[in-house]
């Protein structure tokens, strides 16, 4: 998706000076109406009006999610005798289809004018969200089918609560939704506690929780009377808990808008006579090469004075020199030693009008004398079209993230970076790519852990891919009995590919690491469902163990399957343990079709059927003869049956049907029950 700070930019420009006074304030839904607008995902009516207050078609809806989410058109055939190639809403009809987000409503009917209710909106954008975990207590009229999605839906702040979710939703409603998921899929916004003026050049965010990058480009600034100012860099405080925004001139004593993940947080700005100027960051631009950044321009003078710089550990400062801007001071060092970490002091720095800095006694950097710069070692293009760029060595995590030091050629643009734990392989997600294209990458200015910076590397070059596998997410793990897991996936179907190369493993146990040697399993598709598998386990010496016990909490781990996330552990998931045990298979029920027929039906999937596995009986009668099983496949793993008899059966007669060894369930491993205590375990059927 596009990056939410453009369209909150756009929105502003919009609105000019009419912004809420409030010192946090929350987008009306008009204004998230045309925050939206902007990146395309909503439009009006054919007047242009969003007419917020009408109830939502399902071919609407169809087209924000298209929209919304980047799917790519379905290639088939028509889906739906009612949503014929010359509709206008076709493509989106059938991607959001194949998707697995909406479905028809009868057999071959879409229903595309049909209105949609809240509680089907939440169900859509709780599936394509991921994962309906930790959903809240829903009060209101609900269908039973829809209560826990759209308790996530109000967990995750998608819709509000009300009174009744089977009434149709409104436009308005629909905006409120996609704007809410637009902002919680995009980078993890910060969650800010205050805004305060350093300069009239600098602002102050600070934070609730801490954060682990921040971009220039999250961050939006206007005065009150509707001027932009532009933010040229965003600076993470040490502790993680504040961000230092160095901006364009402020106009002095005047209210200004920080926009910050859709809200606009307040403040006056400074009087530039009276303010300090402050130190922003400190960065390696090469060997023993170092970045001083100001707040604001600086006296030449004092800036350029050794004097007012030292080092701790004997370093000593060979070169010190003030930048053409006057915002920055470049200085080197003498040797370093391997490893030590030095501390720098500044003090006297003046700024222009006269200011001195306070004294800065925080900074340090960690000796090396590596001079070697990271280089690009490959650039592989993956089945779901992302493209993994490895370097020589590790590099700096929070720049090699910044999309912009990634350039691809013929209008192709990268719209997220991930770098792996390793800290070497950058994961690029690009706009849609051509098919029979080759493109051509260029990477800059990405430095390595010494502050090495790359040279400019391009003529990369990797072929599109237009029909990508999509990526898959983990979205469950639950144990339904004491050896047999469901896992549930998000985001597209299980391929039979997919199911002959999952493998699950259980790492954990209450915390303490388990070992699998010796463990076995059987992984097949849960009937009715194209997203779910169970894997039933057994150890070398149980076919049946009891391995995930009450009481208990196990990390499992899945991998395998084609494009599904990995990073941050994605793939790694907790489940507890249970008291059922896994049963036996067992003949459910015998129903005669005919005088010569029988069906049986089975617990589970089982295999191994065969008619000599079956014994039929006249209560208080003769023996009735089987002749075979319609099957005639031992290796076919089915939940029926229908055996073919050389006997007749008698109308109204009672018959029992008994068991012998030979069926198993689907794994081959436990084996049809045969007693119910001591006696045999017969089904009772009625002859036709």
């Amino acid at each position: 998706m596009k990056k939410f700070a453009l369209a909150i930019l756009a929105l502003s420009l919009l609105l000019g000076a009419a912004i809420p006074a409030a010192w946090a304030a929350e987008l009306t839904t008009e204004q998230k109406f045309e925050a939206l607008k902007k990146q395309g995902i909503l439009v009006g009516m054919g007047d242009g009006n969003p007419r917020l207050y009408e109830l939502m078609t399902r071919e609407q809806f169809a087209q924000v999610l298209h929209r919304l989410l980047e799917l790519p058109n379905a290639t088939g055939k028509p889906t739906y005798s009612d949503v014929l190639k010359g509709r206008w809403s076709f493509d989106e009809i059938e991607a959001v289809t194949e998707a697995g987000l909406m479905v028809g409503t009868a057999p071959r009917k879409f229903s595309p004018a049909a209105t949609v209710t809240v509680e089907q909106l939440a169900s859509v954008l709780v599936r394509a969200y991921g994962s309906p975990a930790g959903a809240a207590t829903v009060s209101g009229k609900v269908s039973n089918w829809a209560r826990m999605s759209v308790g996530a839906a109000l967990n995750n702040g998608f819709i509000a609560s009300r009174s009744d979710y089977t009434a149709g939703a409104t436009r308005g409603v629909l905006v409120d939704a996609v704007y809410a998921y637009f902002v919680k899929t995009q980078q993890s916004p910060l969650n800010v506690r205050s805004v305060e003026p350093i300069t009239n050049q600098a602002v102050k965010i600070n934070l609730l929780q801490r954060a682990e990058t921040v971009d220039a480009s999250l961050f939006l600034l206007q005065d009150s009377q509707g001027t932009s100012i532009p933010v040229y860099q965003a600076m993470l405080g040490g502790d993680g808990m504040y961000v230092i925004l160095t901006t364009g001139t402020q106009a002095e004593a005047r209210k200004h808008y920080v926009y910050v993940g859709g809200k606009a947080w307040e403040f006056t700005s400074t009087r530039s006579d009276t303010a300090k100027p402050l130190i922003t960051g400190l960065t390696k631009s090469a060997n023993r090469t170092y970045v001083l950044t100001f707040s604001e321009q600086l006296d030449q003078a004092s800036a350029a004075n050794p004097s007012n710089y030292s080092l701790s550990n004997g370093l000593k400062l060979k070169t010190l020199q003030l930048s053409a801007d006057k915002m920055s001071v470049v200085f080197t060092t003498t040797t370093q030693s391997e490893g030590v970490r030095y501390y720098l002091t500044v003090k006297n720095v003046k700024d222009a009008a006269g200011n001195a800095m306070d004294t800065r006694s925080d900074l340090s950097f960690n000796g090396t004398n590596d001079d070697t710069k990271p280089k690009v070692s490959s650039v592989q293009i993956n089945p779901s079209a992302t493209l993994s760029v490895r370097f020589s060595e590790k590099v700096d995590p929070q720049l090699a993230i910044q999309t912009g030091r990634y350039k691809i050629d013929k209008g192709l643009s990268v719209l997220k970076a991930v770098i792996d734990g390793e800290g070497r392989t950058v994961t690029l997600t690009t706009s849609a790519q051509k098919d029979a294209t080759v493109y051509t990458l260029t990477v800059s200015g990405i430095p390595d852990a010494a502050g090495n910076v790359m040279d400019t590397q391009t003529n990369l070059l990797f072929g599109g891919i237009a029909n990508p596998v999509l990526p898959i997410r983990l979205q469950s793990i639950s144990a339904i009995d004491e050896n047999t897991v469901e896992i549930v996936f998000a985001d597209r179907a299980l391929t039979d590919s997919d199911i002959a190369k999952l493998n699950f493993v259980v790492l954990q146990d209450n915390g303490a690491n388990i070992s699998m040697s010796g463990w076995s399993r059987y992984v097949q598709r849960k009937a009715g469902s194209d997203r779910t598998v169970t894997v039933q386990i057994r150890t070398s010496g149980e076919a049946n163990p009891r391995l995930f016990s009450p009481g208990h909490y196990y990390l499992g781990r899945v991998t395998g399957v084609e494009s599904l996330l990995t990073d941050e552990g994605k793939n790694d998931m907790k489940f507890g343990g249970t008291v059922t045990s896994n049963e036996a298979p067992f003949v459910t029920k015998a129903v005669a079709l005919s005088r010569s027929s029988v069906k049986v039906f089975f617990s589970e999937p089982v295999k191994n059927v065969n008619e000599t596995s079956f014994a039929i009986q006249e209560q208080e009668g003769p023996a009735v003869a089987i002749d075979y099983d319609e099957l005639n496949n031992t290796g076919a793993v089915v939940t029926e049956v229908i055996l073919r008899l050389k006997d007749s059966l008698s109308p109204g007669k009672v018959y029992a049907m008994t068991f012998k060894q030979g069926v198993t369930d689907a794994a081959g491993w436990n084996g049809l029950k045969l007693k119910n205590g001591g006696s045999d375990f017969n089904v009772l059927f009625t002859g036709i």
